[in-house]
């Protein structure tokens, strides 16, 4: 009786070890760059899933999509607040979240020769999404679609 139990409670530590270690290797690696953490990245439906969890981390979290709804990446950011630049980056996919000091910031981002830009305040608790939306790649002489990102068909156009 007592050697049933114990093979159960190994399986079930095996297995949660197993799911432990998936779930380390899927989740995106911050990155630091003047004291703002950040990551980017959301290509395919595992990183999707992976930047769901990591969500509630970072207090400032940007996405990008044309239009039409479907998920961008290779974009620019600038953020600054006031006169000073506290991160420029290049999204490796539809999402930038960033863990930022409470307070007013500038969001510019660039995209095959478009400049948008959002001001933002992050709140001292709970956090601020940000969303940019372009006209459709193809009409602007450019297919930089992330055709990876899950769910790119499914963005509601705003």
């Amino acid at each position: 009786m007592w050697t049933g139990t114990v093979k159960r409670l190994l399986l079930a530590a095996c297995l949660l070890n197993l799911v432990a270690n998936a779930l380390a290797e899927t989740s995106p690696e911050p990155i630091v760059r003047n004291g703002v953490a950040y990551v980017t990245g959301g290509i395919g439906q595992d990183e999707v899933a992976a930047f769901r969890d990591v969500a509630p981390r970072y207090n400032l979290r940007i996405t990008f999509a044309s239009k039409r709804g479907h998920y961008l990446s290779d974009v620019d950011v600038t953020l600054s607040s006031g006169k000073s630049t506290m991160l420029d980056a290049h999204t490796s996919g539809p999402f930038l979240f960033a863990r930022v000091p409470p307070g007013r910031y500038t969001v510019s981002a660039h995209d095959r020769g478009v400049q948008e830009v959002r001001h933002v305040v992050v709140p001292a608790r709970g956090a601020v999404d940000v969303r940019f939306y372009w006209h459709d790649p193809e009409r602007q002489g450019a297919m930089r679609l992330c055709s990876g990102c899950a769910g790119s068909q499914q963005q509601p156009a705003r």
